[in-house]
């Protein structure tokens, strides 16, 4: 009993000094609606992206003042979040969106901006798109 005991201390120890817990990419779970600092034509539409549980990107959404949705369902997207710093790739065809961004300090509001890196072979760019502003509608 006594071996027990001390292997379930080592256990207990071992899981507090390697961080056996939650990735911190999880804060992202959830529906965040998304505004463009310049929304150009499309200033009246309302956007949402859906992470998972994972805080993986796995839907972006696009509604009209018409009630018209476009949904575009991500299967490739990475989250990365480090302290207040938050980054989501998305793999496309011939290059990478890359969100950018910091987390506030409620977890609720995420602040950044949106670039496309094109990769052609001999064509290597990273092209702005623009400042974008995440607020956390549901978890």
């Amino acid at each position: 009993m006594k071996r027990f005991g001390c292997s379930i201390v080592v256990i207990a120890v071992s899981l507090a000094v390697t961080g056996c817990g939650t990735p911190a990419e999880t804060i992202l779970a959830g529906v965040w609606t998304v505004t463009p600092a310049d929304p150009g034509d499309f200033g009246d539409w309302d956007y949402e992206a859906t992470f998972n549980s994972s805080g993986r990107l796995v839907e972006l959404s696009a509604e009209s003042p018409d009630g018209a949705t476009v949904e575009l369902e991500i299967d490739n997207a990475t989250s990365q979040v480090s302290g207040s710093d938050v980054t989501v790739t998305i793999p496309a065809a011939a290059g990478t969106r890359v969100f950018e961004g910091t987390l506030s300090t409620d977890q609720n509001t995420l602040t950044g901006s949106l670039t496309q890196e094109i990769d052609l072979g001999d064509l290597e760019a990273t092209l702005p798109g623009g400042e974008l502003t995440l607020e956390r509608v549901a978890s």
